[in-house]
């Protein structure tokens, strides 16, 4: 994968998508609707974001196992 200027790549656990908040996953759905909330956002903050929201959506729920890794590509210098 060749990420273009300015692109970002997120890697995350299957507990993020397995976060069981009100007796429901988190998902890929909500994730997906998370994610465009951080366009254009440094690495740290999407990261962030997404694990502010998991843990939003436990709602004080016991969860474990999740990880996230996200990896931006510079943006061209010109």
């Amino acid at each position: 994968m060749v990420l273009a200027p300015g692109d970002t790549c997120l890697l995350y656990s299957d507990g993020v998508l397995e976060a069981r908040g009100s007796g429901d996953f988190f998902g890929e759905e909500r994730l997906a609707a998370t994610l465009p909330r951080c366009a254009g956002a440094p690495a740290a903050v999407v990261c962030e974001h997404l694990e502010q929201t998991v843990v939003s959506w436990l709602d004080g729920h016991d969860h474990d196992d999740v990880a996230l890794l996200a990896i931006r590509a510079p943006r061209s210098a010109t």
